[in-house]
C-alpha cells in the first residue's frame, strides 16, 4: 500500500483519507485507530495500591474481570485498570485481542497456544501463567495468525 504525507500549517483541520480497494476488519480497525482514539500512548494507566502507574503495552500479557474488576497481568505484577473490557478493547491495538467474555489476550505475548477438548485453547507466557480462549474467538486467533497479523 502507498503511503503520503503532507505537511500544513497549524491553522488547517488534519484530515486522513484512505483509498482501498475493499473494506476489510484491518481497514475498519485503522480507521478507528486514526478517527476516534488518536494514536495510543504505548502504555495503560493502572494502580496497585493507592499508586498510579504506566504500563507499557507490550508487557501486559492479558487483561481479564473478576467481580467486575479488570486486572492487568505481565509477568511478575498485577494491577488494576479503571476502564471496562469493551473500552479497553476500542483502544488497544491490533494485536490485542477479545478471547472470551472476560479477557483480552496481547497475542506478542504468547509463549505457546495448547487446544482443549470442546474447541477451547490456552494460551501460554514465559512466566508460565496463561489463559483461556473460548470456542468464540478461536476461529478469529487463527485467521489472524494465518494473515500474519502478530
Amino acid at each position: 500500500m502507498k503511503v503520503s504525507l503532507k505537511l500544513i500549517s497549524d491553522t488547517e483541520q488534519e484530515e486522513a483519507k484512505l483509498y482501498v480497494h475493499e473494506e476489510t476488519d484491518n481497514i475498519k480497525r485503522l480507521e478507528r485507530y486514526i478517527s476516534e482514539d488518536g494514536f495510543y500512548p504505548g502504555y495503560l494507566l493502572c494502580q496497585k495500591e493507592k499508586a498510579q502507574i504506566p504500563v507499557k503495552l507490550d508487557v501486559i500479557y492479558y487483561i481479564e474481570t473478576i467481580q467486575e474488576i479488570q486486572y492487568v497481568h505481565t509477568e511478575k505484577e498485577v494491577y488494576k485498570v479503571k476502564q471496562r473490557l469493551y473500552e479497553l478493547e476500542r483502544m488497544l491495538p491490533y494485536y490485542f485481542m477479545r478471547v472470551s467474555k472476560s479477557a483480552i489476550l496481547n497475542l506478542n505475548g504468547v509463549k505457546t497456544y495448547k487446544p482443549f477438548s470442546g474447541g477451547i485453547m490456552l494460551a501460554e507466557f514465559e512466566n508460565g501463567d496463561g489463559t483461556y480462549i473460548s470456542r468464540k474467538y478461536v476461529k478469529e486467533l487463527r485467521n489472524k495468525v494465518r494473515e500474519g497479523l502478530l
